[in-house]
């Protein structure tokens, strides 16, 4: 028999002030910046937590590194 997974927490927005969010979970209170939120969410709305485990995104490091280099003559550095 498949366990059924546990239900997503419900959270309560209590305030938003300054670009961040209180929200509350059962007795504990943490805050989140606003943009987080779903648009329509506001002080008082109840919002519902769904997070998951995602791979990390491709680096764009490489073609940072060639684009720098192409302008890069080589040698040292004149101050």
């Amino acid at each position: 028999m498949k366990k059924k997974p546990p239900p997503e927490p419900l959270l309560f927005v209590d305030a938003i002030e300054e670009g961040h969010a209180r929200l509350v979970l059962g007795e504990e209170a943490f805050t989140i910046p606003v943009r987080l939120l779903p648009r329509n969410a506001r002080e008082g709305s109840w919002i519902r937590l769904s997070i998951g485990v995602v791979p990390a995104p491709a680096s764009d490091a490489a073609a940072l590194r060639k684009k720098l280099a192409r302008g890069d003559p080589g040698g040292p550095i004149k101050l």
